[in-house]
């Protein structure tokens, strides 16, 4: 079975360069530190502008939750957020993650 793991969150108006170039910052963070497979960073062209989502496939949802666990333990990811957080890179409570499986 594979999984992906997928987190969307809102751009804040006029934050746009500045989210983009952190996200990918976040991401190869995690990939290098955790060892993790490639998380794929995009931006949707089309419904609501200057959503941002980041996917990343998984054999199984042990992985996914190691993951997670490995990244919310780990107080360099903390910095990174708070760094997103205190630049107001993006809106309060749109966030949401997603966890699908092929079929």
């Amino acid at each position: 079975m594979s999984v992906r793991w997928m987190r969307t969150a809102q751009i804040a108006n006029s934050k746009f360069m500045e989210a983009i170039a952190w996200a990918k910052e976040t991401s190869a963070y995690c990939e290098k530190k955790f060892g993790l497979p490639k998380i794929h960073v995009w931006v949707d062209s089309f419904g609501a502008l200057g959503t941002i989502r980041w996917t990343m496939d998984l054999p199984d949802f042990a992985a996914v939750e190691k993951a997670q666990l490995q990244i919310m333990m780990d107080p360099d990811y903390w910095k990174l957020l708070q760094k997103a957080v205190a630049a107001e890179l993006f809106i309060d409570g749109k966030a949401q993650d997603y966890i699908s499986r092929e079929i």
